[in-house]
C-alpha cells in the first residue's frame, strides 16, 4: 500500500465552505489519508492545528508515513469521540468540523478488508479492527427478519427478503466467509429481469448494508451531530459530505432544525420559546459534484456536501 493514492472528493467546496477565512484550528474526523486536510492547509496556511480523527488504526499509521505535517495531531477515535480528544490536546473549540462518510479506497482496495464484492476478500468490513463484529457474523449468525431489517433500512433494498432468504439457505450449506462468495449468493437472489435493468452489482446496496450495521455507522453519526456544534467556536463552520440518502437525510434535518431558531406551533401568532437560530446554513442545497470531477473520480457521484455556520449568540444577547 506504500504506493497507494487516494483522491478525495469535492475538494472545491470542502475549501469553500470548510473554515471560516480567520480560521486557526480545524477538525478532519474522518482523516483517512489526509486528503482533504492537504488541500485545507494549501488554502489556510495560517492554521495552527489540525485534529486528525479516525478509528481505523491502520489508515491513521499509514496517513503519517505519507503526510507528515507538524501541524497535525493524530487521534486514533470516532468522530464522536471529538470532545475527548479535544480535551486531550488542550483544545477549548475548533473553527471547522468536516466529516467525510465515505469508505475510504484504502480500505476498499484491500481485499484483507472486505468492503469489496470485487476483490474477494474475507467478510470483514470493520473500520475498526479491534472491534468484534464482523460482517461474517452477521452473515451466518444474524435472524432472516434482522437480516431483512438490515438490508432494507441501511441499503434501501426491494429484494431484502428473497436475499435474506438466500443466505439463510447458503449457509445451511457450510459457512459464508468470503466477499465473492456472498455477492454470488446475493447475486443469484435478484431476478434476471432486475440486474439486467440496474446499472449496478446486484449486491452493492447489501453490502452498503451490511458495512453500516457493522460499524453502526447512522448510531456514530447521530452522536456526532448531539455533540459537534459545542465542538465549534462561534462562527465556525461544520461540513459533512454524505454518500447516500440516509445520512443526507439526518444531516440535512440536523441542520434545518438549527437554522431554524423557534419551534412555537405555527398557530401562535407571535414567537413564545425565545428560541434563536443557532447556525447558518451555507449550502443551500446539497452539493454534488461537477461532472469533471466524477470522470477522473467515479466514486465522487454519489457524494454530496452541506455546510453550516455556528452563530455567535452571545452577540445577539448584547443590548
Amino acid at each position: 500500500m506504500n504506493n497507494f493514492h487516494h483522491v478525495p472528493v469535492l475538494v472545491d467546496a470542502v475549501l469553500e465552505n470548510a473554515l471560516p477565512e480567520n480560521a486557526r484550528v480545524f477538525a478532519d474526523c474522518t482523516f483517512g489519508l489526509g486528503g482533504h486536510t492537504r488541500a485545507v492547509l494549501e488554502r489556510y496556511p495560517q492554521l495552527t492545528t489540525v485534529v486528525a480523527i479516525d478509528r481505523d488504526h491502520l489508515i491513521l499509521d499509514h496517513s503519517s508515513k505519507i503526510f507528515d505535517d507538524q501541524r497535525i495531531q493524530r487521534v486514533q477515535a470516532k468522530a464522536s469521540e471529538l470532545p475527548q480528544a479535544l480535551q486531550e490536546l488542550g483544545i477549548a473549540a475548533v473553527d471547522g468540523i468536516l466529516l467525510d462518510l465515505g469508505v475510504s479506497s484504502y480500505q476498499l482496495e484491500a481485499p484483507e478488508r472486505g468492503f469489496s464484492f470485487s476483490r474477494p476478500g474475507p467478510l470483514d468490513m470493520r473500520m475498526d479492527s479491534s472491534q468484534s463484529t464482523t460482517a461474517q457474523d452477521i452473515v451466518n449468525n444474524y435472524s432472516r427478519d434482522e437480516l431483512v431489517k438490515i438490508f432494507r433500512d441501511y441499503g434501501e433494498e426491494k429484494f431484502s427478503g428473497r436475499i435474506a432468504d438466500a443466505i439463510i439457505r447458503a449457509r445451511q450449506a457450510g459457512l459464508i466467509n468470503r466477499t465473492d462468495q456472498l455477492a454470488e449468493i446475493i447475486a443469484r437472489a435478484v431476478p434476471a429481469a432486475s440486474r439486467r435493468e440496474s446499472h449496478i452489482h446486484p449486491a452493492t446496496r447489501v453490502f452498503q448494508a451490511i458495512r453500516i450495521a457493522v460499524n453502526k455507522e447512522l448510531d456514530e453519526l447521530e452522536e456526532f451531530l448531539a455533540i459537534a456544534l459545542a465542538c465549534l467556536n462561534p462562527g465556525g463552520h461544520l461540513s459533512i459530505i454524505s454518500f447516500h440518502s440516509l445520512e443526507d437525510r439526518l444531516v440535512k434535518n440536523f441542520m434545518q432544525s438549527l437554522a431554524r431558531g423557534c419551534d412555537c406551533p405555527p398557530r401562535f401568532p407571535v414567537c413564545v420559546c425565545g428560541k434563536k437560530p443557532q447556525v447558518e446554513i451555507l449550502t443551500r442545497k446539497a452539493v454534488f459534484a461537477e461532472e469533471s470531477e466524477t470522470q477522473v473520480n467515479p466514486r465522487a457521484r454519489s457524494a454530496r456536501l452541506r455546510s453550516c455556520r455556528k452563530c455567535d449568540l452571545s452577540m445577539e444577547q448584547k443590548p
